[in-house]
């Protein structure tokens, strides 16, 4: 079970996300923008549930830093995607059904960043964000990937540091 604070953060970091007014500068430049706000959505979710993972892998590793297992990514139990995301129908948008694109999305996400991580990149959130980059455009231009790194890592900022909230709490233990 994920404690309170981690999966709160973690649901919040995907759910609670004003897509079109914090990633305006990319849906500017998007040819369409509903797509992208369903490509940044399932890439949040992917990113809320791989953080989640590394949280308790570190935790059963009894470790002070998280570490990054090569492992599939796989959403903690109870998590549902919503189909819906500011109005956007993301299985319309898409062409899928959820379940498919959640599936399709994590093994991409998981693969770069199993493949992409290197001592300046432990986490893999550059190689991960090139991905998400690469789903929104054909050529996506550089400033355009660090837009979208910066934005892993305030995420992934969020939501681990919930994880080690919870961890200095002993009520959620």
């Amino acid at each position: 079970m994920v404690p309170s604070r981690l999966a709160d953060a973690a649901e919040a970091s995907y759910r609670q996300e004003a897509y079109r007014q914090n990633y305006a500068e990319i849906l500017q430049q998007h040819r369409d923008p509903g797509v992208a706000v369903a490509e940044l959505f399932l890439f949040r979710f992917w990113l809320s549930a791989h953080t989640c993972q590394l949280c308790a892998h570190r935790r059963a590793a009894d470790q002070k830093a998280l570490s990054a297992p090569a492992v599939a990514t796989v959403p903690p139990p109870g998590w549902r995607a919503p189909k819906t995301v500011e109005g956007v129908d993301v299985e319309a948008a898409l062409g899928a059904g959820i379940a498919t694109l959640l599936e399709s999305r994590f093994d991409l996400y998981d693969r770069f960043f199993a493949l992409g991580r290197n001592t300046s990149d432990p986490l893999g959130l550059k190689a991960v964000s090139l991905a998400l980059a690469c789903q929104l455009f054909e050529q996506p231009p550089p400033a355009v990937l660090a837009y979208l790194t910066a934005k892993a890592r305030e995420q992934f900022i969020a939501v681990s540091g919930a994880c080690q909230a919870d961890d200095d709490d002993p009520a959620s233990r």
